[in-house]
């Protein structure tokens, strides 16, 4: 007899037949099975075919995961090892990297996490690719403060300054022992080793006309040179600075801060100077105008910067392939849309390496915009014509935002090209850079109404005799060229 019928003192119980509670299926057969037999659901009991055609369960916890109509669920997490998962396990399991979206587990030990937001999580590549660890401090930092040592650790900028420094000649990072002072400037053995070198002197001018170079932004000049004979006797009477340039067999002039038609004089002595005396240049040598930043926002840096960005594919067209492939001057290697995700400028100069077609560095060290794009020349016309274009189009593109220097200059050249035309407005000078990209191999269409020759007075800064044809020696004024 089974257990079930004996009774509490091993009596026979009656045979009573129990009455199984009967429920329907809320799934889509809607067959009336036994209760016990269901699964409860948020949408009520189903049984097991309709429940598995409609859910999954999570791997981790258990819970029901409900598809919609469409066969997609907004609870179900898409984990790498394609198990089903719910969001929250997947998180607790998973790190999802903000920058590449690639999952990495927890218990891997390479999760790292943004320094300046604990919730964002990075894969240690993406993590790398933004920040690096100090080797002093311990601490995080962006690439943009990065300060390498001799040896190629990393470190930020406080760490850096107390073992280590930077000559301002080759750029080279050296230990303290090795630091010699010149001048207040420290300098390492090698560059201070070259005496024959001198600082430029503050210029007394005083800029009062404005009609030949139209921008009273401040500009200074590098003019970087093959061979420069007899220098040595301007040590002490010029108010241009001499220094060592590892790139050239020859030295570098760096003119004090110049303003106005009076600073363009200053250049044109210079120059004019260079050609008596037969100095050269070669395909090493660059030509490097600073325009003055001091004046300009935060973010009317950035909208310059994304001016230059944009137009680099013409600017490009004024010099030789060569040039543009050189290392000194290199490419951009960065886009609009960086410049445009960047929220302080400091930040996007800090991040840029020096030698590129234009450098943002010099922006951290002397206020301003360095452009390095153009080959070296001791022309004073084509030095001139060069410092007067950049001046105007900072001018005209720093107030001017993302979205309508994007409508200005178009995504190529030719589009470039018009919208220089219609921000500068001048066909001389238009013209003669025209020309000069022709000689290039460059052509760029002549979109003013009418072709205006080029202005044949040679006190204009667009003078039309060849820059590479000999000059007859002429007397310079001193006020031009020695200090005053």
């Amino acid at each position: 007899m089974p257990d079930a019928q004996r009774g509490l003192f091993g009596g026979i119980m009656p045979n009573v037949q129990t009455m199984t509670e009967m429920t329907r299926c809320a799934g889509g057969c809607q067959r009336t099975l036994p209760t016990n037999d269901m699964i409860t659901t948020k949408d009520g009991l189903m049984c097991n075919p309709c429940f598995c055609d409609l859910h999954t369960l999570c791997v981790e916890c258990g819970c029901a995961l409900r598809f919609d109509d469409w066969g997609e669920c907004d609870n179900l997490a898409c984990s790498p090892d394609n198990l089903d998962r719910c969001l929250t396990c997947d998180q607790r399991t998973f790190s999802r990297c903000v920058g590449c979206g690639r999952h990495t587990r927890r218990d891997s030990g390479t999760i790292c996490t943004d320094p300046e937001n604990s919730e964002a999580e990075y894969c240690q590549p993406c993590w790398d690719t933004n920040w690096f660890t100090c080797e002093g401090c311990g601490d995080a930092y962006r690439h943009g403060g990065l300060y390498l040592s001799p040896d190629d650790n990393r470190y930020c900028k406080q760490c850096f300054s107390q073992h280590y420094f930077y000559c301002p000649v080759c750029s080279n990072s050296f230990p303290y022992a090795d630091m010699h002072n010149w001048d207040g400037d420290p300098h390492c053995e090698n560059c201070m080793g070259h005496a024959d070198i001198w600082k430029a002197r503050p210029w007394n001018g005083e800029a009062t006309s404005f009609k030949r170079i139209g921008s009273k932004r401040c500009f200074g000049v590098e003019l970087e040179t093959d061979s420069c004979d007899n220098y040595h006797n301007l040590h002490g009477k010029t108010i241009w600075g001499c220094v060592y340039e590892c790139s050239t067999l020859g030295r570098e002039f760096v003119s004090p801060i110049l303003q106005g038609d009076e600073g363009l004089t200053e250049v044109h002595a210079m120059c004019d100077l260079a050609e008596q005396r037969r100095w050269t240049v070669n395909s090493s040598c660059g030509l490097h105008v600073h325009g003055d930043a001091r004046d300009l926002t935060s973010d009317q840096c950035l909208q310059v910067a994304y001016a230059y960005r944009k137009t680099y594919p013409m600017w490009k067209k004024f010099v030789s392939r060569g040039r543009s492939d050189n290392s000194m001057c290199g490419s951009p290697q960065y886009s609009c849309e960086d410049i445009r995700s960047t929220e302080h400028f400091e930040d996007f100069a800090e991040s840029r390496d020096r030698f590129e077609f234009v450098n943002w560095r010099s922006y951290l060290c002397h206020g301003s915009i360095e452009i390095r794009l153009y080959p070296g020349t001791l022309s004073a016309r084509e030095v001139c014509n060069w410092i007067i274009l950049q001046l105007r189009f900072i001018d005209a593109v720093k107030d001017m935002t993302f979205d309508e220097l994007d409508k200005c200059f178009g995504c190529v050249t030719r589009n470039n090209w018009k919208g220089l035309i219609k921000i500068i407005g001048d066909s001389k000078l238009l013209d003669y850079w025209r020309r000069k990209a022709s000689r290039h191999g460059n052509e760029l269409a002549v979109l003013w109404g009418d072709d205006t020759p080029v202005d044949n007075d040679s006190n204009s800064p667009w003078e039309t005799r060849d820059y590479n044809e000999d000059v007859e020696e002429r007397p310079l004024m001193a006020s031009m060229l020695f200090a005053h």
